[in-house]
């Protein structure tokens, strides 16, 4: 009987990022595997999760293998190696990384890539051995029942999430990240574009749900001053994490953002719409949290918070 092949990638889930970066990785012949958290949510889907396929820019068809459990993995005790991959909801994060705790391998490398903030925190308590690779990305796609269409390449940024240990990341493991991502952008401080991207999201994420609208159509619906108000907490609360942006700056590429993007849908909106639950609690959630904790006035950002819980209770 052949030996099992040890993946060389894990990727938690099966979302649309997550499924675009194994197409990647099966391409290039890297061993990769994905996990789903609990296999009993997918027989409630009535889908046979086996025959996931990814549609390519091209138009070319990969079919992506099985997937394994994370429970498995977690009663069986098997270690993780290599590159551990975190591309799912922000709000599933936290329960994702509880699982991985005890089952990652020494010199594994963990990469978090999703919405919002707050998991870096999270993976640095649970992880502190761990070189943490944290990003955040617009590389793009839709799913239709199993399959994964691939519309834009986008742009990732990357950086390693400083810690007491100084720990050395593994070349090998940043070779594979380099391969399977377009392009990416190596920060040294990564809270910079994270920051930056959570005022993007702060801004357009709630205030298209709940005006039900299309991106672009912020800029004409007289709501300036709430978006300058909401980018400006979000930059105050990331003075007080030492992430010093320009306020000025920072309203300017918000509103070119709305003006790039102002034929789309965001993901809250397509979640508020669709009775799922959206990442608000990660985005302006972890903005309230932080300035509450910090003295700073939050009140644009607990407002749309608040709107949005609302909404999502009343669905």
């Amino acid at each position: 009987m052949a030996n099992k092949v040890t993946p060389a990638i894990h990727i938690i889930g099966q979302g649309v990022i997550g499924s675009l970066l194994a197409s990647t990785a099966l391409h290039l012949q890297f061993s990769v595997q994905q996990y789903i958290r609990d296999k009993h949510r997918f027989k409630d889907r009535q889908l046979d999760f086996s025959t996931i396929t990814v549609q390519s820019l091209s138009g070319q068809i990969t079919h992506l293998p099985q997937p394994d459990s994370l429970n498995t993995i977690q009663l069986t005790n098997e270690q993780l190696s290599g590159l551990v991959i975190v591309p799912v909801k922000a709000y599933q994060v936290a329960q994702v990384l509880s699982q991985l705790q005890g089952n990652l391998a020494p010199g594994a490398t963990l990469l978090l890539l999703h919405n919002g903030m707050g998991s870096i925190e999270v993976a640095s308590r649970l992880f502190p051995t761990h070189v943490i690779i944290a990003g955040t990305t617009t590389l793009a796609g839709f799913r239709e029942g199993a399959v994964v269409k691939h519309t834009a390449k986008g742009h990732t940024q990357l950086g390693i999430v400083k810690n007491a240990s100084a720990l050395v990341p593994n070349p090998e493991h940043i070779a594979l990240i380099n391969h399977i991502i377009p392009e990416p952008t190596w920060h040294d401080d990564i809270l910079i574009p994270l920051f930056t991207k959570l005022a993007i999201n702060c801004v357009i994420n709630p205030l298209t749900a709940i005006h039900d609208v299309k991106n672009g159509e912020l800029s004409s619906l007289g709501l300036l001053g709430i978006i300058k108000q909401i980018v400006d907490e979000v930059v105050t609360v990331a003075a007080s994490q030492g992430v010093l942006l320009d306020s000025a700056s920072q309203f300017k590429q918000v509103l070119a953002v709305i003006f790039d993007t102002r034929e789309n849908y965001s993901s809250m909106h397509q979640d508020i719409k669709h009775g799922r639950k959206s990442e608000i609690e990660q985005i302006n959630g972890y903005v309230v949290t932080l300035g509450e904790a910090n003295g700073i006035d939050v009140t644009g950002n607990k407002s749309l918070l608040q709107q949005i819980l609302a909404i999502e209770k009343a669905a």
